[in-house]
């Protein structure tokens, strides 16, 4: 009874973590797509592939990744940091620094309700 009772509570627990994992992630990405600077090619652009990753866990940790995806990673660092020709238009780090109290609200009421209705 009790080993059953610890397991539903540790379901319980993952399943709010990758809940508030994943909305607190979309808080970022959006945030990211308002930022990011768009050129006029005619081609992806980063804000159409800023993705949120699946749950991963790695040492024991559980996260997501946050930003543009396979197809426009690779030219996200020309924006965030510049170039010999181009100044930086950092959209990563302004949209973490300026939404972390927002996604630590979230989590902390997440929380509160779990806790609440457990």
């Amino acid at each position: 009874m009790l080993a059953a009772t610890r397991r539903r509570i540790e379901a319980g627990i993952q399943r709010m973590e990758n809940q508030g994992l994943k909305e607190g992630g979309e808080i970022f990405a959006e945030a990211q797509r308002e930022k990011v600077p768009m050129s006029t090619i005619d081609h992806i652009h980063m804000r159409d592939d800023i993705r949120v990753s699946p749950v991963r866990r790695g040492d024991g940790v559980r996260f997501v990744t946050i930003g543009p995806g396979k197809k426009t990673a690779w030219r996200a660092h020309f924006s965030e940091f510049g170039t010999r020709k181009s100044p930086a238009q950092p959209f990563i780090y302004p949209s973490f620094h300026e939404n972390k109290d927002r996604v630590t609200q979230l989590l902390a009421n997440l929380l509160r309700k779990g806790m609440s209705e457990g």
